[in-house]
């Protein structure tokens, strides 16, 4: 979805971007912590049938490779 635009489950295109803002939202972090280190998550939902992609960051991905 983050690429195409288009849901792989449906197929539809109406898709809401959720950008990483590191924040508490409805009893869920959108952050990832492993081993203290914290990555922002952006998630990529199908208003259609609710399927969800998340993603870590690309300015996170370094922190991944010291993992």
């Amino acid at each position: 979805m983050k690429k195409s635009g288009c849901c792989p489950k449906c197929g539809h295109h109406d898709i809401l971007y959720v950008p990483a803002k590191g924040i508490y939202r409805r009893n869920a972090y959108q952050d990832i912590i492993i081993d203290y280190q914290k990555l922002k998550v952006e998630q990529y939902i199908c208003k259609t049938c609710g399927y969800v992609e998340s993603y870590i960051c690309e300015d996170n991905l370094q922190k991944m490779e010291k993992l």
